[in-house]
């Protein structure tokens, strides 16, 4: 299960960008790759390790990880992993296994796992996994779709240090997961505050090239909405980008989604670009649907306050 955000769209590359607006420029900005915020949930699950070939850390209270363009994830509690994925702006143990069904053992014994192991034993303000549970894992092999999980993994989750000592049972695992899912369809995780003066702003985008068209929203401090999105998926290493007074290659210019894919068209749709780690709306005032590799500008807006 994934939300439909610009974000997670894989990568194609081609060998020229077309269209009018090109020229060439500073593109030293283009040389730092920029990191996308994703969000691991059954609910959000704290103090899980997490590796890229770029990034690691822990999740936070959020369930948040850090990870670039096209990387692939893993997961893990001390040496219990899970398999390796793409990375992508949301995912759950449904991706971790590559199944839309909710009751494939793989799913429901890694919901049992990750339910059982909550510090607390409060599931409504999410899952915090216990430091301890990473070192009693540290010598532990588990195999998600056995039909022994629960023997496999009974003495590790009464010894974690979470207020539970057995695993709950199957039927708990999923109900709870499922309203998440639910939720899941009506918000989206990290929601931001709407302090900025910008918040609120609107502004139609100019079509310079490749049918570019839309409308352009400020959200709230680190989402913007663009509705009625046209564009014809013709050209290569394309990115909504965004500047101070449309600087595109200078600097302090950035991409506010992942790579745009080759021959997937727009046609009136609706995205939502979120602002990579580390950058505010005080960072922009203009967007532009922008191909990074001849600094061509496909069509932009500027927001007003």
């Amino acid at each position: 299960m994934r939300l439909t955000l610009l974000g997670t769209l894989p990568v194609l590359l081609l060998t020229a960008c077309g269209g009018s607006g090109g020229g060439s420029g500073d593109d030293s900005n283009n040389e730092s790759t920029p990191t996308f915020s994703g969000y691991f949930l059954d609910a959000a699950v704290e103090n899980l390790n997490y590796t890229t070939a770029t990034q690691s850390g822990k999740t936070d209270a959020e369930g948040k990880f850090i990870f670039q363009q096209d990387e692939r994830i893993n997961f893990s509690i001390g040496n219990i992993g899970f398999p390796e994925i793409d990375a992508a702006t949301t995912l759950t143990p449904l991706d971790l296994f590559s199944t839309d069904n909710i009751n494939d053992p793989s799913v429901v014994n890694s919901l049992r796992l990750l339910q059982s192991l909550d510090d607390d034993g409060d599931l409504s303000n999410g899952i915090r996994i216990p430091e301890q549970a990473h070192l009693l894992a540290t010598a532990l092999n588990i195999d998600f779709s056995s039909p022994d999980f629960e023997s496999q993994i009974s003495d590790f989750i009464a010894n974690t240090g979470a207020v539970g000592t057995t695993l709950i049972s199957a039927n708990q695992a999923i109900s709870h997961f499922q309203a998440t899912l639910d939720t899941l369809q009506q918000t989206t995780p990290g929601e931001c505050t709407q302090a900025h003066q910008l918040v609120g702003s609107s502004a139609d985008f100019s079509t310079l090239a490749h049918q570019v068209s839309g409308t352009a929203t400020i959200i709230d401090d680190c989402t913007i909405e663009v509705t009625n999105f046209s564009y014809d998926g013709s050209a290569p290493q394309v990115y909504f980008y965004a500047a101070r007074d449309n600087q595109y290659t200078s600097n302090d210019a950035f991409a506010v989604s992942q790579q745009l894919l080759v021959g997937r068209a727009y046609n009136s749709e609706t995205v939502q670009l979120r602002l990579p780690t580390g950058k505010t709306l005080d960072d922009l005032n203009s967007i532009s649907v922008w191909c990074v590799e001849f600094s061509a500008n496909f069509g932009e807006v500027n927001f007003k306050s």
